[in-house]
Formats: C-alpha cells, sequence, structure tokens
C-alpha cells in the first residue's frame, strides 16, 4: 500500500482542486448492484466503529446502489463497491454522471470489478492501483501505463483501491488510520478483529481514553488498573498508592490529557461494561450493577441514563425484542 500519498483533510472552504487529494470523513457509498450492497455496509461497520472509538461521530456516509448516481461534493469521499466476477461497465450515459462524481470527490475508491468505472469514464487519475487477478488482463488492456499494485490494498494520488469487497475492509481502516493516526488504526483493527487483541477486555472506551492519553505511562497505566477492578471500584488514592504517585499528581494528569477527573473516568468504563452486558446477557439489572462496581442498581440507572440518554431497559428491549421481560 501507499499511505504516504494520504493527505490530512483541509478545510471545507477549500476548492475542489485544493481537497482533491484529501482525507474526508464524509462517504458515498455506490454498489454495482443490489448483490454487493452488503460490502458497502461492511465499510460502514469500519466507520461506526471508528466513531464509537474516537467518542465522537467524526464520519458520516450515505449509501446508494448501482440503480442511482449520486452527486459527490468536493468535501466527500466516493466509494465504489463492485465483485470480483462480472467486470462493472456502467452505460454512456451512466458514465458522464458517474464521470462528474469522481472528478468531484476529494477521494475515489474503487473496489474490485469497480476499477473499470473509472477507467471507462477517462478519470481515473492515478498510475497505481490494486486490482483482482480476474480483472488483470481488462485493466491491462484498457489502461497500459498503469502498474498494478501486488497488494490487496493502493493508495496512490487521490485513489485508493482495494482487490475484492473482503479487502476493502482493510482499506478503510487504512483511511481510517491515515486520518486519525497510527494508535486509532491499530486499535480498529484490534477492535473489528481484523488483528489478535492487545488485551481481550479492553473497550471502546478504553480505546478512547487510551488515545486520548497520548502514551502517558502513569495515566494508562491508571486506566488498565480501573480496567482491571471494575467491580471492586478503587479510590483515586488507592490507585495513585498503586503507581507510587500522589493523588494529585494522577489527577492533574486526567485533566491535562482526558479533560476529565480520574472518578469520571472509572465510571464511564464501569458504563461500558454494564451496557455491553445488557446487551449480550441476560443477567438481572442489579447483578449487573454489581458487576460493575455500583453500589445499587438505582445509581446505575441514573448514571447510564445521563450518559447515553436511554435508561437501560430501553438497550435491553433493542436487544431482545420489545417483548423481552426486562429485570
Amino acid at each position: 500500500m501507499f499511505l504516504e500519498n494520504l493527505e490530512h483533510a483541509r478545510s471545507e472552504h477549500a476548492v475542489a482542486q485544493t481537497c482533491r487529494r484529501s482525507l474526508s470523513g464524509d462517504f458515498v457509498f455506490l454498489s454495482q448492484n443490489a448483490r454487493m450492497g452488503f460490502a458497502a455496509e461492511a465499510c460502514i461497520d469500519v466507520l461506526r466503529a471508528a466513531n464509537r472509538l474516537l467518542g465522537q461521530d467524526a464520519y458520516s456516509w450515505t449509501c446508494h446502489d448501482g440503480d442511482h448516481t449520486p452527486e459527490c461534493g468536493p468535501d466527500q469521499t466516493l466509494v465504489l463497491i463492485g465483485g470480483m466476477e462480472d467486470p462493472w461497465r456502467p452505460g454512456t450515459a451512466e458514465l458522464r454522471g458517474l464521470g462528474a462524481a469522481i472528478r468531484n470527490a476529494a477521494r475515489v475508491c474503487v473496489v474490485g470489478s469497480a476499477v473499470f468505472v473509472p477507467l471507462g469514464a477517462g478519470v481515473l487519475g492515478a498510475k497505481q492501483i490494486a486490482v483482482h487477478p480476474n480483472f488483470r488482463p481488462g485493466v491491462a488492456e484498457l489502461a497500459g501505463g498503469v502498474e498494478m499494485h501486488d497488494g490487496a490494498t493502493c493508495h496512490h494520488k487521490a485513489l485508493s483501491s482495494a482487490i475484492s469487497p473482503a479487502a476493502a475492509i482493510r482499506m478503510m481502516v487504512e483511511l481510517v488510520g491515515a486520518r486519525d493516526g497510527e494508535f486509532i488504526r491499530g486499535a480498529l483493527s484490534s477492535y473489528l478483529g481484523l488483528s489478535e487483541p492487545e488485551q481481550a477486555n479492553m473497550s471502546g472506551e478504553h480505546w478512547r481514553y487510551t488515545r486520548m492519553a497520548q502514551g502517558d505511562e502513569v495515566i494508562g497505566e491508571a486506566l488498565g488498573i480501573m480496567l482491571d477492578h471494575l467491580e471492586d471500584t478503587l479510590s483515586v488514592g488507592q490507585i495513585a498508592s498503586l503507581l507510587d504517585v500522589s493523588p494529585r499528581k494522577l489527577e492533574r494528569g486526567f485533566s491535562e490529557l482526558l479533560r476529565q477527573t480520574p472518578l469520571k473516568v472509572y465510571r464511564d468504563l464501569r458504563l461500558d461494561r454494564a451496557r455491553r452486558l445488557m446487551a449480550q446477557t441476560s443477567m438481572p439489572m442489579n447483578e449487573i450493577s454489581v458487576a460493575c462496581g455500583f453500589s445499587n442498581v438505582t445509581l446505575m440507572k441514573k448514571w447510564f441514563t445521563k450518559k447515553y440518554g436511554e435508561p437501560p431497559e430501553a438497550v435491553r428491549r433493542q436487544a431482545y425484542g420489545v417483548g423481552a421481560r426486562v429485570n
């Protein structure tokens, strides 16, 4: 892959030419046909996970199939998703619309057979591209000057490419990593199961706060201690003692790097675990509150509703259906 060609996103007020090679967080997905919709959803799941790890809606998207050619602005990334069997060769009228969208987009991503779309429109705009073996003869015939990259993904100039729908997931992780840093790329790969997780019990909240800690050893170890003691909640003084630092130093570090108090971060980690238990198990609410270090279920429900904007009962209903019994 050629990540050195990826540049960070610029101001939304920049002209289209200036934005040509930017890394936009606003994605427009277009699938070759309805059958390829699953691949678009898999890519969108990467963006959903990135938003969760970042703790904000940094990425947005719209999704369309081959029957509709969407408009694409100069501050958007256009993702064309094709399969591995049939070349995607749009008709002349459709190519005109797709060509305009490709030229206007900040970045274009092509997956599988979608490689034929910019080639057919005459707007490839790059000399290196990842091409599935099934399509190499056809690409060589249409674009003799293009270097077909040997890897599963490639990023060159304003074009990103993946040889297949499966490789598209990796391509999306690389784009997120190029925009938000190597830590979030590694965290996202682990979170999605694309690599072996560094710690099996690390949650989305833990990843987010670890990223914010910027490698600070004391804060990182404090977060690890909190994660290991979600049930038997420790005081700030106890955590500081385990780290051999003063409570004041620990509080100052949390304030400067995480912009939160240690107690607030600790509570966020416990609430994150509570949410997972509510959605994935049939544990009664009072048992969940104990397992997550809350003195009583009323207190857990109070903080849960304040953080997530919905009561715990709503999470359980969504997980098990409207008629599910809530304890």
